[in-house]
């Protein structure tokens, strides 16, 4: 099996790549605000969302580059294991921001006259 070393550049345009997108898309959420402020508590867990996401995408690269280059740490799987749970654990409070955002500008869009339509007679 031939196993080759992927680029460093490669991995810091990924990397960091990622960050940069996300964070202007966190800046235009951010300025969305002003153009639609009735949405603002949308947009807020909107930009939390994009928040955390970048922390995960960071804390998740730090456990697969070997966690901090500390050597006196004794197991370095340990560390690796509990850098990749935590950057799943705050992948997973984002995507409920997300998910609540979504809920928020869903309702936002709802008509707000909407009654349903009963049958009141009997067919038959």
């Amino acid at each position: 099996m031939i196993r080759e070393e992927l680029n460093d550049t490669f991995l810091f345009i990924i990397e960091w790549g990622f960050v940069a997108a996300t964070l202007a898309a966190l800046i235009f959420v951010l300025f969305s605000i002003k153009r639609a402020p009735r949405m603002k508590t949308a947009f807020l867990w909107l930009a939390a969302h994009l928040g955390l996401t970048i922390i995960a995408y960071i804390v998740f690269w730090m456990g697969l580059r070997g966690g901090f280059s500390d050597s006196t740490i004794e197991n370095l799987s340990d560390q690796i294991h509990f850098l990749l749970g935590v950057a799943g654990l705050v992948w997973l409070s984002g995507m409920l921001c997300l998910v609540l955002s979504i809920q928020l500008l869903k309702d936002q869009f709802r008509p707000k006259n909407y009654t349903p339509i009963h049958n009141d007679k009997n067919e038959g």
